[in-house]
């Protein structure tokens, strides 16, 4: 597919006297990036790369701002002026199509001058209307009302190296940073890398990144420096998690074009705490959105017809991913939810071994090659499907969704006679519900969506507890060995199983009267 991007008169790496024009904010100004983290023990062989005759080396100091409520920062903007070469440039940023996607708008300031003071931030620079449609949108602002001032939050210094490379029918940008952010008196570095299309096609600005990740061991890190710098700002270790976000899909369009949007929404929630995974974070918070994403992901690639072959190819990378952070949630999270409710039930407190939650670690996880490889290879899909032959998408989802509707509804009139097996498959078909309505809803009726919905919730949530529960029995037992009075656990939770499958049931049956948005009325 071909990208669309800004033109550049001089390349930002050479540090020369560059006419940056006011440039609009619209998806023609779109830059196509991907950035990676670069491990400790590969930097000194990359940064020696990185410093050859076609390499320019420039100097960056930015200071990033925003308005005393982090206005900016709550709707993804960012604000900076920067020194970049002989000149100060104040440049708007905000979230593109996707994760790998940035829309800017930079204006010149004009030289720099030993005597001059660094030029303070202010929102007014950017007059054009589509830009100020951005702002005021974020800042809940209306047309007439005045744009609130901004101050410093944060700082960006890096030493930066910049090299172009011809790769295939494409010139691709490479910018390697090292530097520090700096906020509250404290700072955290930044090494990283950074391949920009500046003209030509996906496939080739994928097939480079994919090259360079496998050669120096790198992972795709989709966190801004700007939620970093807020992060660091706050007094936080890492940035919020990314929870699922609605695709951006209308009724216009095809098959191939709702499919890319599904598609990347769901790798940019899995890329955006993978990304902060992958860079030390251990939060619950971060692992549960990553497992949430993933199992979303798998959703699409399982019910959307144009992903067949990524299913098939990167499946099993996913579901190893998703089975080892599963492993790390069940010892963790389980245990820290059911225990509670055993001791209220007269159960004495666990004597849990020291090394009982220790899994796979996370990090370690999200960090392999073959997961990296997967994500590289679905931003690619994610692009490319786009202009698959046109096919009406309501028309081709409908017998997805009716099928799995008929699969958890059929079943779950005897979800009691089940076996533990089948009880675990009604429940995945479940969330395929749930998800893959998820993704077509803004092509019906919000109010009919939001009814059946209603119902599919409530039994996702019922058949959650329940696999807790039967998590938790088998991690008892399993603790029995080391700590009798966890046998006391395994009884409780076993007299519970008949209630728990009722209850089950009767969500499941109450979903049976929730018709269908799907369905013509």
């Amino acid at each position: 597919m071909k990208a669309r991007h800004r033109s550049r008169q001089h390349s930002r790496a050479h540090g020369k006297h560059r006419q940056v024009v006011q440039r609009s904010i619209p998806a023609g100004a779109a830059e196509l990036e991907i950035k990676f983290e670069v491990p400790e023990g590969a930097w000194e062989a990359l940064a020696r790369e990185m410093s050859g005759f076609d390499t320019h080396a420039v100097a960056l100091h930015a200071t990033y701002a925003d308005t005393p409520g982090r206005d900016l920062a709550r709707a993804g903007l960012g604000l900076r002026v920067r020194f970049e070469g002989d000149r100060w440039v104040q440049t708007l940023k905000a979230p593109g199509a996707h994760a790998l996607e940035r829309l800017e708008d930079e204006v010149a300031l004009g030289p720099a001058h030993d005597d001059q003071p660094r030029p303070s931030p202010d929102l007014k620079r950017h007059p054009s209307v589509a830009v100020q449609q951005v702002m005021r949108a974020a800042l809940g602002l209306g047309s007439g009302e005045p744009l609130p001032a901004v101050a410093p939050v944060f700082e960006v210094k890096v030493q930066r190296r910049v090299r172009r490379i011809a790769h295939g029918a494409s010139v691709i940008e490479l910018a390697l940073d090292d530097g520090q952010l700096l906020a509250s008196g404290c700072e955290r570095p930044i090494r990283e890398l950074e391949l920009e299309l500046i003209e030509g096609n996906t496939r080739d600005l994928v097939a480079l990144a994919r090259r360079w990740r496998e050669r120096w061991g790198l992972w795709v890190r989709t966190t801004s420096k700007t939620v970093r710098g807020n992060s660091l700002a706050s007094g936080e270790l890492a940035g919020p998690p990314v929870a699922a976000a609605v695709p951006r899909v209308t009724r216009k369009q095809d098959m191939g074009a709702f499919t890319g949007a599904v598609l990347q929404a769901c790798l940019d929630q899995v890329m955006g705490n993978a990304s902060e995974v992958a860079a030390g974070s251990a939060a619950d918070d971060h692992i549960h959105q990553l497992r949430v994403g993933l199992r979303r992901l798998r959703t699409a690639l399982r019910e959307l017809p144009a992903l067949a072959r990524e299913r098939e190819r990167f499946e099993p990378v996913l579901m190893g991913v998703f089975r080892g952070l599963g492993e790390r949630r069940d010892r963790t999270h389980v245990l820290r939810r059911i225990q509670p409710l055993v001791e209220a039930a007269g159960g004495m407190p666990l004597r849990v071994p020291p090394d009982f939650d220790k899994g796979v670690d996370p990090v370690d996880l999200v960090r392999r090659g073959d997961f990296q490889d997967a994500m590289l290879g679905l931003l690619e899909r994610a692009q490319e499907v786009r202009t698959d032959p046109r096919q009406p998408v309501r028309r081709t989802v409908r017998a997805h969704l009716q099928k799995l509707h008929e699969q958890v509804t059929r079943e779950g009139r005897h979800f009691t006679r089940l076996s533990e097996e089948r009880q675990h498959r009604v429940r995945k078909r479940l969330k395929r519900l749930r998800y893959l309505s998820e993704f077509v809803a803004p092509l019906y009726c919000a109010k009919s969506v939001r009814q059946y919905l209603a119902g599919v919730k409530p039994a996702q949530e019922a058949l959650g507890d329940y696999n807790d529960e039967v998590m938790a029995q088998s991690l008892y037992e399993e603790l029995v060995g080391s700590d009798p009075g966890a046998q006391f656990g395994v009884e409780w939770l076993r007299s519970r199983r008949g209630d728990q499958a009722k209850a089950c049931r009767a969500t499941l049956r109450e979903l049976k009267s929730h018709r269908p948005f799907w369905v013509k009325r």
